[in-house]
């Protein structure tokens, strides 16, 4: 069938199919060293690395598999997560852990963790689209063991612990680190 195809085209299909079995080899090396490119825009998108680490701590970055509601299906719909792996069919969201256990949580207006107004926490009851967004029920707790507040402190219309609430800490994929920024 190939011997069908004109020689120049041949040559061509021969090397765009080098050069993709090259970079899918590449890819799969690059993930197998623990490298993700973070396409979300509730951190700067760029590169980060799985890190091995014992315990999560205040200001980790969290790979996480978000719970598998009817909240996460209608974020899925609206376009606030990605299609991807998880159950449910989302996309691992990277956030970062800005209260852990023992830690109270108020989100009113703003987030405040023990007191302490967050950066760019503001609370907004619609999205750009004018889509109403939902209000988490945990809005004035203190963080529970095993559970995490996982907020993003660069981008204020993140879809974070503001609407989903607490997350698990076994949701926990791995801990990431940003390598390159573009």
């Amino acid at each position: 069938m190939i011997n069908n195809i004109p020689k120049e085209n041949r040559k061509i299909i021969k090397i765009t199919t080098l050069i993709t079995l090259i970079l899918t080899l590449l890819f799969t090396i690059i993930y197998k060293l623990g490298y993700r490119v973070n396409v979300s825009e509730s951190y700067p998108r760029g590169i980060y690395k799985t890190i091995t680490k014992k315990d999560i701590e205040h200001g980790d970055f969290v790979m996480f598999c978000p719970p598998n509601s009817r909240l996460m299906q209608e974020a899925l719909k609206r376009g606030y997560i990605l299609k991807g792996v998880c159950d449910g069919g989302f996309y691992p969201l990277l956030k970062k852990v800005a209260a852990l256990q023992g830690d109270r949580v108020e989100v009113a207006k703003y987030v405040y963790i023990n007191g302490k107004k967050q950066p760019n926490s503001r609370l907004y009851a619609h999205d750009p689209k004018g889509r109403p967004l939902p209000k988490t029920k945990d809005n004035n707790i203190t963080v529970p063991k095993g559970y995490m507040f996982l907020l993003s402190d660069y981008h204020e219309l993140s879809f974070d612990s503001r609407y989903l609430g607490l997350i698990e800490k076994n949701a926990t994929i791995s801990l990431m680190k940003p390598v390159y920024i573009f």
